[in-house]
């Protein structure tokens, strides 16, 4: 019950956050869908892994070297304006694959560049608006809410997912995945109007790109990013593989894992507030590291709910106190918030990036689960966040 009282809507929800807090919501409930079956689409239309590994690399690089216009449009268009616009874009992208059979390489096209235009008018207008509308000494509880309330849904949606896919393919799947975008503006509408400039130049953002005062932040964002694709699209494909394309099962087993996470994000998200976040992302990130070594050997279902029951753990030991950190650099980052979130999120692409060209090369001399190392490399790598603040003052 003691954790229940600290979830008090009135001190943890804010009108604006509650307002961002729901179209988020509904956008992580609409990728539920689609998300961990995703990659799986995308290797039966391309018939290959490694097109479908080249078709991450293209959308991530597009979207590294357009983070800066993108930032520039939000000047332009307004915070609430750019993320009110771009989940037209993104219901395209899902449009595109529903026709993905009818002309792979025209709607290939298509995807890549509105994924690339959502992703340009999101991101960044996204985490400012976050970083400004949650509360220092809640940010960890007020994540681990925005967490758990998408995957109490989460529970149910990888199972009837599967069985739609199943039963009709995933047309019907993607059909019902634009509509909850589309449905995800209306919140968007009460957002309150927060100023902020994005103020450096094209030129000037790639210079603090490279700078060496930011080498500590670049590996870690690198890392950060490496690692959340390796789990988000290998990781499926595998299990995809080894379950020999179940698709029920893969969705039952997914939703079992969530319904154990989602009491355990509340938890700790408890207190990540109340202990040194530092310490426990510390903590988390080798126990979450341990599990990727794990996954390269698992050889049944049963190994799959073990290791990622036991991965989901290590995850919110890592994830929530380190995301908490992540905007609260971002927060005290001042005018230069929007700044900050242009570089992390070039940083999080050219992670991708990387990571993506390294396992291309790997994947003709070793079989997927053994490039699973990789992501345990990456774990670790994400404890150089930097100690000292993104400030004002080092950019005079």
């Amino acid at each position: 019950m003691g954790i229940i009282k600290d979830y008090k809507a009135k001190d943890m929800l804010s009108p604006g956050l509650a307002s961002l807090y729901t179209s988020r919501t509904i956008i992580l409930i609409a990728s539920g869908f689609v998300g961990l079956f995703l990659p799986v689409f995308l290797l039966q239309q391309y018939q290959s892994l490694e097109i479908t590994i080249w078709f991450y690399l293209v959308g991530w690089v597009m979207y590294m070297f357009l983070v800066v216009p993108g930032a520039k449009m939000m000047n332009i268009l307004g915070i609430k304006e750019a993320l009110m616009l771009s989940l037209p874009f993104l219901a395209i992208f899902y449009v595109a694959l529903y026709f993905f059979e009818n002309d792979i390489l025209s709607w290939t096209i298509v995807s890549l560049v509105t994924l690339t235009f959502y992703r340009m008018l999101y991101w960044i207008p996204f985490h400012t608006d976050f970083a400004r509308l949650t509360q220092t000494k809640n940010r960890g509880k007020q994540l681990a809410m925005l967490d758990a309330f998408s995957s109490l849904l989460g529970i149910v949606i990888p199972v009837i997912s599967g069985f739609l896919i199943m039963q009709f393919g995933f047309q019907l799947v993607f059909v019902i995945v634009i509509i909850l975008i589309l449905v995800a503006i209306i919140p968007l509408n009460f957002l309150p109007k927060v100023t902020e400039k994005f103020t450096w130049s094209y030129k000037k953002t790639w210079r603090e790109f490279f700078a060496r005062s930011n080498r500590k932040m670049m590996v870690t964002y690198m890392a950060d990013g490496a690692e959340n694709w390796i789990g988000g699209v290998l990781w499926p494909i595998f299990i995809w593989q080894l379950l020999e394309g179940k698709y029920l099962e893969v969705g039952a087993l997914t939703s079992i894992i969530t319904l154990i996470a989602v009491v355990l994000k509340l938890v700790i998200g408890d207190y990540t507030d109340k202990i040194n976040k530092r310490k426990l992302m510390n903590f988390g990130s080798v126990l979450y590291s341990i599990g990727w070594i794990v996954k390269m050997f698992i050889t049944t279902a049963f190994h799959i709910f073990m290791a990622s029951t036991y991965h989901a753990f290590a995850l919110i030991l890592l994830r929530t106190p380190f995301d908490a950190l992540v905007y609260e650099k971002a927060a005290d980052s001042g005018h230069y918030l929007d700044e900050y979130s242009a570089l992390r999120e070039m940083y999080l692409q050219f992670g991708r990036a990387v990571v993506m060209i390294i396992i291309l090369v790997l994947l003709n001399y070793l079989s997927l689960n053994f490039v699973f190392f990789l992501a345990a490399i990456a774990s670790l790598l994400v404890n150089l966040l930097p100690k000292r603040g993104f400030y004002e003052k080092a950019f005079n």
